[in-house]
């Protein structure tokens, strides 16, 4: 073992910079270049202004000895939310933005950076421990001696060329280079950018949502240099890759933690990330026929899994998210919150279940931590006082759209045990294979909890929560592998419970920000952040009536969603929130029949799905995967978000354009061939091919090992 150090003098008065994260300071006696060897081959040079981080695998992270890489703050946030759309406002009350570095040492098990940090009525001592794991990884954190800190930036030298992918589901932008992403689960909002929609919810709500709003921010990115950061924190934050040649992280909270790797590949990136974090489970064989969402009560039900099994429609599963029942609010027809059974709509409900099993046919339903202001269940959790706390202790009255309700605390472990009860008695037990986990993001930030802990730092750890505690009453049950149930929000460790995802409440629109074509970028924004089992809405979800433009769903597009969920690991429908406004899946017999086709399609795809579903739970690649995935050295792909691979072996070209019968798109290098001409492209250019509705463009990569497979499943639908 043998240290090195250095010192540096920092001497800066505050005035104009105290209200940036960082400001400049000087810096005197710097040697000109200096070298640091630490854990198992990794390596500091300091060299002129920058200490550059690298092991045999190449360069970690550089850090700027110009100006400060560290500052921390005091601050407060102003918080106004409606129906879990929050709008943020921080206030900083001081700011430590001056940064002295006073030692640098290197041992056989890590680098230590340690110095101060000071600004006007601020002054804290600082480490920053760089911890090595193997070649590929390395651990990091941030210590402040001033635990009333409550703010933390970290910035990082990058390059201009270097592109930035990951965070989470990030429904509209997918390379995140000149980009400010803040992450914070949340209802996405509605159109997020598309207008009117979103000027419209804007003004009578405040619930347009924005290009980063999302309910599953995860703080993971990669970037076109093979190297990615994580960081385990749990706070409100802000990444911000506007400057071309620096990056800079902002948590709201005390200190960071966090690991680094650099590796070969994008693939080699994820793989690593998800084994810290966790990956998904297989899904049961059930699981990859259509998923039929209809609600409206056991005749009506029948009915329709009828008509759809006449035209030849694999069904495998029911989902009824109205098992509960349901009732009309303003906002359409919405659920009974109060996990029973609704024996009116459905009688004698364990039956009902127990009859499709036996066509083989699971029942799913619905669920999600709040409960609503009435019923059984929501008198025992007030007198049981399992419920979140306002600021007064009164159970936290939450408008929801439509009626008000509560949400169950999960710090508490009794709430915990009492709705695994309920989850393993009234769901499992009354005979459902899997149900929608909803919710998650919705949990105030002044609400205090059982636990004591602090709902700013709570807030995204939530729905992680929510899942966990879903899976283990799955486990508790003894349905381990059986059961499935899907979840929209979440943070980093979701996957780890999880067993499944979907996208949320897309518009039922064409919309790039909230329609059609952000379901496709969230898809793989979402993958490279290890959610690998994902999928949408067959159609989308929110669907709005308004004098100046209704939002209704057309025949056109509900099939062309169908046709780009054919090639996702689960197929399932939704009827939307106004059921009555939206084209179905049963809405006319040229419909039924074409949506049995494509159903017929996804389940010619059962085995390549399956051995991609046991791929991602062995090393965390997802199902739908960005062509920058597999050809990163190709510049051009690190732009597309129009087309995707399933797997390595199938590309699809999806029609994302209303009235659109032919698609552009980038072939990547290889030799790929159009399944249904059997036409042979040579990679690395753009094509145009002929797309009309029921021929989507798809292409084999040649010599995959899954090609003839593939085009002796899909072939038998050509037309």
């Amino acid at each position: 073992m043998f240290l090195r150090s250095l010192s540096i003098l920092a001497v800066l008065f505050c005035s104009s910079f105290c209200n940036r994260p960082f400001a400049n300071y000087t810096r005197l006696s710097l040697p000109t270049e200096k070298q640091f060897r630490f854990g198992k081959g990794f390596q500091a040079f300091q060299k002129e202004e920058v200490l550059e981080i690298r092991s045999s695998q190449g360069i970690f992270l550089e850090l700027s000895l110009r100006s400060p890489f560290l500052s921390a703050a005091k601050g407060e946030q102003k918080v106004k939310s409606k129906f879990a759309s929050f709008h943020i406002d921080d206030r900083i009350l001081s700011h430590c933005n001056s940064q002295s570095i006073d030692t640098i040492l290197a041992s056989e098990n890590e680098l230590k950076i340690s110095g101060k940090l000071e600004g006007e009525n601020c002054k804290s001592d600082y480490e920053v421990r760089f911890l090595p794991l193997d070649e590929t990884a390395m651990d990091f954190r941030v210590v402040f001696s001033d635990s009333s800190l409550n703010r933390t930036f970290f910035r990082i030298l990058s390059e201009e060329s270097e592109n930035i992918f990951g965070l989470g589901e990030q429904f509209t932008h997918f390379n995140l280079k000149g980009r400010t992403p803040f992450l914070f689960t949340e209802e996405q909002g509605l159109g997020r950018g598309d207008q009117p929609i979103t000027a419209g919810a804007n003004l009578t709500a405040g619930a347009g949502g924005n290009e980063y709003s999302t309910y599953t921010p995860i703080p993971f990115f990669l970037t076109s240099g093979n190297r990615s950061l994580f960081f385990e924190n749990s706070s409100y934050s802000v990444f911000d890759f506007s400057k071309p040649e620096e990056i800079t992280i902002e948590f709201r909270e005390n200190g960071l933690k966090g690991t680094i790797w650099k590796d070969v590949t994008p693939t080699k990136l994820v793989q690593k990330f998800t084994q810290k974090t966790g990956r998904v489970p297989i899904l049961p064989d059930w699981a990859y026929g259509t998923w039929f969402g209809i609600q409206g009560g056991k005749d009506v039900v029948l009915k329709r899994i009828e008509e759809a099994k006449k035209a030849g429609n694999p069904i495998t599963a029911l989902w009824i998210q109205d098992w509960v029942g349901r009732r009309k609010t303003s906002f359409g027809s919405q659920l009974w919150w109060r996990w029973i059974s609704d024996e009116k709509s459905y009688p004698e409900f364990k039956k009902f279940c127990k009859d499709l099993n036996a066509q083989g046919i699971s029942v799913l339903g619905y669920l999600n931590p709040f409960l609503a202001n009435e019923g059984p269940l929501f008198e025992e959790a007030v007198k049981k006082n399992y419920l979140v706390k306002d600021k007064n202790g009164k159970d936290y009255e939450i408008a929801t759209a439509g009626f008000p309700a509560y949400l169950l605390d999960l710090t508490n472990p009794e709430a915990v045990k009492w709705i695994q009860g309920i989850i393993q008695k009234n769901l499992i037990g009354s005979g459902l294979s899997g149900w929608m986990a909803d919710f998650g993001e919705w949990l105030p930030l002044d609400a205090v909890l059982h636990s004591g802990v602090n709902a700013e730092l709570y807030h995204n750890v939530y729905p992680v929560e929510w899942a966990r505690i879903n899976r283990e009453a799955i486990r508790q049950a003894g349905k381990e592998g059986e059961v499935v149930f899907f979840t929209r929000a979440g943070y980093s460790g979701s996957m780890k419970h999880s067993t499944l995802f979907w996208e949320g409440d897309q518009m039922v629109s064409w919309g790039e920000h909230d329609g059609l074509t952000s379901a496709l970028t969230g898809l793989l924004s979402g993958g490279l952040s290890g959610i690998s089992l994902n999928h949408s809405d067959i159609g989308g979800y929110t669907t709005i009536n308004n004098p100046i433009r209704d939002y209704h769903r057309s025949k056109e597009l509900f099939l062309r969603w169908a046709e780009l969920n054919v090639f996702s690991p689960v197929f399932r429908t939704h009827e939307g929130n106004r059921p009555e406004k939206n084209h179905q899946a049963y809405s006319d017999e040229e419909t039924i029949r074409e949506f049995a086709r494509y159903g017929k399609m996804h389940f010619a795809l059962k085995e390549y799905l399956q051995s991609l579903v046991k791929e991602a739970s062995l090393t965390g690649l997802p199902i739908v995967r960005p062509l920058y995935l597999h050809y990163g050295n190709d510049r051009r792909t690190h732009e597309i978000k129009t087309e995707f691979l399933l797997g390595e072996d199938l590309l699809v070209l999806p029609v994302l354009q209303k009235g659109e019968s032919s698609v552009r798109g980038y072939l990547p290098d290889g030799e790929w061939e159009h399944l249904w001409t059997g036409k042979s492209y040579s990679g690395k250019q753009e094509i145009e091919v002929e797309s009309p509705l029921g021929s989507p463009a798809i292409f084999v990569r040649k010599n995959g090992a899954w090609s003839q497979k593939l085009k002796a499943a899909l072939f038998p639908f050509k037309r």
